[in-house]
């Protein structure tokens, strides 16, 4: 969720509260690290993530690279995710997102937990174990939700800056009107 900010010196007008970022790294990490049940070598192949290129592990490095640099920059550097106020679609897409945040850092704890609840829950196992087929193939589609809602709310961020570069205005001076 994102807070109006009450610092003069800040370059943004709403501030990420501490809650926000944590969803928002761990939907970083749902979408980047390569790990749980929805990573799963059968479930992988099923939903196409095999293929990456011709060396597949390149992609792979490279993306969480990308995903591990983002997650360093929102720890590590205070108004990091930080924006000037959202106006018509930007809101729309900042809220949609936010949302979509949330649901995909959900999802990425629970494809992280999935096992041992799994072992849990179940107390009669088929064979080939398809109950945890089924459920890996569920939550790597969920898990795209996370990214969808990083892509939409960093998209929505680009459109105010840039919406506030239009108008004149340097993106550190205060809106001309305050919105709660």
């Amino acid at each position: 969720m994102l807070t109006k900010s009450s610092d003069s010196h800040t370059a943004a007008n709403r501030r990420a509260s501490f809650t926000f970022k944590v969803f928002y790294c761990l939907a970083m990490l749902g979408a980047t690290v390569p790990f749980g049940l929805a990573s799963s070598g059968w479930v992988r192949a099923s939903i196409g993530g095999g293929a990456i290129g011709l060396i597949p592990a390149i992609g792979v490095i490279l993306f969480l690279a990308i995903g591990a640099y983002r997650v360093f920059l929102v720890v590590r550097i205070p108004g990091t995710l930080d924006s000037p106020p959202a106006a018509g679609v930007a809101a729309a897409l900042s809220a949609i997102g936010t949302l979509c945040i949330y649901v995909g850092a959900l999802v990425t704890i629970l494809n992280w937990t999935a096992r041992p609840l799994m072992r849990l829950v179940i107390t009669m196992r088929t064979e080939s174990g398809a109950e945890y087929f089924v459920v890996g193939v569920y939550l790597a589609l969920a898990g795209a939700v996370g990214t969808w809602g990083v892509l939409m709310f960093e998209f929505s961020r680009l459109l105010s800056y840039e919406r506030r570069t239009r108008e004149g205005r340097p993106v550190n001076e205060p809106p001309l009107v305050d919105r709660e």
